[in-house]
C-alpha cells in the first residue's frame, strides 16, 4: 500500500522527513512543543501552522522572526498546493498531496457491436428455381439494422447516469457559521484580583472588559470586527479541537485562583471548558492565546490585559532564557542573536509596569552586552569571508557565510540579506568550477 503523506523535507538537516498532516492541523518549528519539530536554528519556537481550510491544505506565519516563504513569496496566510516550495528558515518543505481531491476524466470504453455481417450476400434459389440476386434486399436490410443499432447505442448512452456528483443540500450550502465566544479570565491572591473578559456577539461585535483592583486599572473597548476576520477565527476554533477537550480540568492551590472559562459557539454546536489552577492542554492554550491576541489586534490593548503580577512573570521567565541562551552561545551561534531577542521581550513586558523588578537593570545591561558581542562576531566572520574570496576560495567562503547567517538570522537585517546574496555568488562561482 502507497504511503500517505503531505508534505517532505527537501532541503535541511531534516531532509527526507515526510509529514502528514492531521485533521486538526499541525505547528512546525523549533520547539520540541510542536507538532512536528525541525532541527534548524533559523526557526522560531513555533515558526508556522499547516491546517485544512475549503477542502484543502493552507499555511499561516505565526509571527516568525525569519517568516515564511511560498515559491520564494512572503505570506502570512495562503493556501498551499501540490508541488508548492515553501521556505522556513533554511528548511524548504515541498507539498506532495495538498488535500484536494484530483479530478479524473474518464470516457466510456468503446462499444462494438457485431451485426453479423460479415459475410457476403449470396444468391437464393427461387421458386421458379431461377437463381434470384438478393443483393438490393439485403443492402436495404442491413442499413435498417444498423440505423436501428446505432438508435439503440444512443438511446442506452443518453440514458446511462453521469457519474455521481454531489451536488450539496439547502442545508449543506447554508451551513450555520454563526460564532458566539465568551472568555473569562480571573488571577486572584490575597493582595490583588485581575478579571478579564472577551466576547464576540453572533452579529460580529467583539468587546474587551478588564479590571485591575490593586493597580486600579478599569478598561472598556469595543468595535465591530470584519466579517472575513470572524470567519477566519471561526475556521481556526473549528478546526482547532477545542469541541473535542473536556468541559474542566481543576487543580488545587489554596492561596491562588487562576482560572480560564471559554464558550465557544459555532452554528448549533457549543462548548464551554473551565481551566482552574493546573496547566492548560495544549489545545486550549492554542486556542486562549489566538483569542486574546484577535482581541489585542483588533482593539489595540496587549500589555494591559494581563495583570501586574503576569507581566512580572512572563519578563522574568524570558530575562531567565536569555541568560541560559548566552551561556549556550558557543553551542550554537545562533543563540546570542535568541538571546538578545529574549532580553527585548523581557524589557518590553515591563514597559506598562510602574515599579520596575529588580532584574531590569541586568536585563537592558545584558541586552547590550550581547549587541555589542554579536556585532563584534559579525565583523570577524565578514573579515574571515572578504579574505576566502578575494583568495577564491570559495569553499571556505561559502562556510563562512552559512556562520554569517546562524549568527544573524533576522532576514530583514542588512547584514543578512548581503551574506545570503554573496552566499548565492559563491555557490555559483564553486558549481562552474566543478
Amino acid at each position: 500500500m502507497k504511503e500517505q503523506y503531505h508534505i517532505i523535507v527537501e532541503e535541511g538537516s531534516e531532509a527526507g522527513m515526510k509529514i502528514t498532516i492531521p485533521e486538526n492541523g499541525a505547528r512546525l518549528g523549533r520547539s520540541s512543543k510542536n507538532d512536528f519539530s525541525l532541527v534548524d536554528p533559523l526557526l522560531s519556537r513555533h515558526h508556522c501552522r499547516i491546517f485544512f481550510k475549503d477542502g484543502g491544505l493552507w499555511i499561516t506565519d505565526l509571527g516568525s522572526a525569519n517568516e515564511t516563504f511560498i515559491n520564494d513569496e512572503k505570506i502570512d496566510e495562503a493556501p498551499i498546493h501540490r508541488d508548492d516550495l515553501i521556505t522556513i528558515g533554511d528548511t524548504v518543505l515541498r507539498v506532495v498531496d495538498d488535500g484536494r481531491p484530483q479530478i479524473q476524466i474518464t470516457t466510456p470504453a468503446e462499444t462494438i457491436v457485431d451485426l453479423g455481417l460479415n459475410s457476403s450476400p449470396g444468391e437464393m434459389q427461387g421458386a421458379n428455381g431461377k437463381k434470384a440476386n438478393l443483393t438490393p434486399l439485403l443492402t436495404a436490410l442491413f442499413a435498417v439494422i444498423i440505423i436501428a443499432g446505432a438508435g439503440m447505442i444512443m438511446k442506452k448512452m443518453i440514458s446511462k447516469p453521469a457519474p455521481a456528483i454531489k451536488v450539496p443540500t439547502a442545508t449543506e450550502q447554508k451551513k450555520d457559521q454563526t460564532l458566539t465566544v465568551d472568555y473569562e479570565k480571573i488571577e486572584a491572591s490575597p493582595e490583588n484580583i485581575f478579571y478579564y473578559h472577551l466576547t464576540i456577539t453572533p452579529d460580529g461585535v467583539l468587546a474587551i472588559s478588564i479590571d485591575d483592583l490593586q493597580n486600579n486599572r478599569s478598561v472598556r473597548e469595543e468595535k465591530r470586527v470584519d466579517k472575513g476576520l470572524i470567519e477566519d477565527l471561526t475556521d481556526f476554533l473549528e478546526q482547532s479541537g477545542f469541541f473535542d477537550l473536556h468541559d474542566s480540568y481543576e487543580g488545587i492551590n489554596p492561596k491562588t485562583l487562576d482560572q480560564y472559562t471559554i464558550g465557544i459557539t459555532v452554528g448549533k454546536q457549543s462548548k464551554q471548558v473551565t481551566i482552574s489552577n493546573r496547566i492548560e492542554p495544549d489545545i486550549f492554550m492554542r486556542v486562549r492565546e489566538k483569542l486574546e491576541d484577535f482581541g489585542q489586534v483588533e482593539l489595540g490593548i496587549w500589555a494591559i490585559q494581563f495583570s501586574t503580577e503576569k507581566l512580572l512573570e512572563m519578563a522574568n521567565n524570558a530575562y531567565l532564557l536569555g541568560k541560559k541562551q548566552y551561556a549556550e552561545r558557543m553551542v550554537a551561534m545562533g543563540n546570542l542573536a535568541a538571546a538578545i531577542k529574549s532580553f527585548k521581550e523581557a524589557e518590553w513586558y515591563l514597559e506598562t509596569v510602574e515599579q520596575k523588578p529588580d532584574f531590569y537593570a541586568d536585563i537592558l545591561a545584558s541586552k547590550r552586552a550581547c549587541t555589542e558581542e554579536l556585532d563584534k562576531n559579525y565583523e570577524e566572520h565578514n573579515f574571515r569571508t572578504e579574505r576566502a574570496i578575494r583568495l577564491r576560495e570559495w569553499r571556505t567562503a561559502a562556510s563562512e557565510l552559512r556562520k554569517l547567517l546562524e549568527l544573524i538570522p533576522d532576514r530583514t537585517d542588512k547584514r543578512n540579506i548581503d551574506a545570503r546574496k554573496k552566499l548565492e555568488e559563491v555557490d555559483a562561482r564553486m558549481e562552474k568550477e566543478k
